[in-house]
């Protein structure tokens, strides 16, 4: 006798629902593929599609733009995580920052302009690469390399190899040790749906880059998942079938908008040619107010073009909250719609965006972009001799480890917001360290830049409500002092 509890998978009458053949789920029946198998078989379609969707739809286009400024802003700030040294965190701060406007090996943007751009890559394309350059002595000022963005047409999904090491396996354009490390990338010399330089013989030619010049930047949501997936691949077709929708609304509209008159009658019906060798009838034109004559024994009537309806609008909401959906984004942001919520929902919708948005920001580009740089950057800056750090052969140094100091994010309601800023402050369940870094700053750099603004207010005469909140009388700056200072520093006031 058969176990009663042992059914067939998928079966007409399975344990679980959704695993049923029956006539509501007949026809639901997706591949078991993996998601590099699927990658492999239509990435290159889907990354075709969501370009054209970037460049062509206002939705997608928008929602790509807003997605890489929440994302990064004006950049994201690395700081070294060591504990004293504060000259030497000072001098290797003011380097980086040198470096950074030097970085592009493009000369398109510093690295902060890098950020926004790789972070705009990955939401549209699902991936991006980023080849880090060693500079020869004398290219560069600051530390001897620079960061180079490749796209993911680069590396090619369908090249397997063969590697030359026969331990090793190429799968998707990555090469990979016996262990399944990566050790290679594979990519085109030249992009492969661009035009090629002139007096190239070889187009279509590979070149072998060792992994630990490459930075892959991409969202890993599968186990083993090697290479990227578009954002915009969940809500393709329906963003598509809406601009396609949003078209057929349009022309129907601008048809509809050709108020004409006709005059009718039993009469044959004067359209020709202007020729009278031609026989050959012609249609006439229909344009706004215009009266076309149809025949004899005429008669008036008047078009009367059918109105689009009250469902249009509807149903591009409706449509639109679902693309939203499979964004990760609010309505108000990607639309640019605010007349629809109230403050609170907004306020609540908002939030949860910028908690995925974090999410992003310190798993993905914090993780996989900026601490690579960081490393990079201290070692060369080492080994070239641009600065001596104490204590760096140490492995517990820190010098090699870095925050990234995310971008603020604008107040929703600044009065409210500071208000319960404070009274966490107060009651211990932050610092201020936690609440500037929310804010995109560093707490040293703001109590020295706090500490010099006091000293030279005090030189000054000069009292800012900060000092009257400590029970100060407030005062007015001594003007004569100010004026006497200002002479022996050689300088001039004029009398108001």
């Amino acid at each position: 006798m058969a176990d009663p509890f042992t059914l067939s998978a998928g079966g007409r009458n399975p344990s679980f629902e959704a695993a049923g053949r029956g006539r509501r789920l007949s026809g639901f029946n997706p591949p078991r593929n993996h998601v590099n198998r699927a990658i492999q078989a239509a990435g290159d379609t889907i990354l075709s599609r969501a370009r054209w969707l970037y460049e062509n739809d206002g939705i997608c286009g928008n929602a790509v733009d807003e997605w890489a400024a929440t994302a990064v802003a004006e950049g994201v700030k690395l700081r070294p995580r060591v504990k004293g040294h504060k000259a030497k965190v000072s001098a290797l701060l003011d380097l980086f920052w040198r470096w950074a406007e030097e970085a592009d090996a493009d000369g398109v943007s510093d690295f902060y302009g890098m950020q926004e751009r790789i972070a705009r890559e990955v939401f549209l394309a699902g991936e991006c690469f980023v080849r880090i350059r060693h500079a020869r002595p004398g290219e560069m000022a600051t530390v001897p390399f620079q960061l180079q963005i490749l796209p993911a047409e680069m590396l090619d999904l369908s090249y397997e190899g063969p590697p030359e090491n026969p331990d090793h396996y190429i799968r998707m354009g990555i090469e990979f040790d016996a262990r399944g490390r990566r050790v290679a990338y594979h990519f085109w010399r030249w992009n492969p749906n661009d035009y090629q330089p002139p007096h190239i013989s070889a187009l279509y030619e590979r070149v072998r880059v060792p992994a630990d010049q490459v930075i892959h930047v991409y969202e890993s949501r599968q186990g083993g998942q090697i290479r990227g997936v578009p954002r915009v691949a969940r809500v393709l077709v329906k963003t598509f079938g809406l601009e396609v929708y949003d078209d057929a609304e349009l022309d129907r509209k601008k048809t509809a908008a050709l108020f004409t008159a006709f005059l009718t009658g039993r009469g044959e019906p004067p359209f020709h040619s202007g020729n009278d060798d031609d026989d050959e009838e012609i249609a006439p034109t229909f344009e706004p107010g215009a009266i076309v004559d149809l025949g004899e024994d005429r008669d008036v009537k008047f078009s009367t073009p059918a109105e689009v309806g009250g469902s249009y609008e509807p149903f591009q909401y409706r449509n639109i909250l679902k693309i939203c959906a499979g964004l990760g984004m609010p309505y108000a942001i990607v639309s640019g719609d605010v007349t629809r919520g109230n403050f609170s929902n907004v306020r609540t919708a908002i939030i949860q965006f910028r908690r995925r948005v974090r999410q992003w920001q310190y798993n993905v580009l914090a993780y996989q972009l900026n601490r690579v740089v960081w490393r990079t950057f201290v070692d060369l800056a080492v080994i070239s001799e641009a600065i001596t750090l104490p204590g760096f052969d140490k492995p517990d140094s820190g010098w090699l480890y870095c925050d990234s100091l995310m971008p603020r994010m604008e107040m929703i309601d600044p009065l409210k917001d500071v208000q319960a800023e404070k009274e966490e402050l107060r009651a211990g369940l932050k610092s201020r360290t936690m609440a500037l870094a929310e804010r995109g700053y560093d707490r040293e750099d703001v109590d020295d830049e706090i500490a010099v603004e006091r000293e030279e207010a005090k030189t000054r005469g000069i009292k800012f409500d900060i000092e009257h909140a400590k029970g100060e009388t407030p005062t007015e700056p001594d003007e004569e002092a100010i004026a006497e200072r200002i002479r022996d520093e050689g300088g001039y006031r004029e009398a108001a």
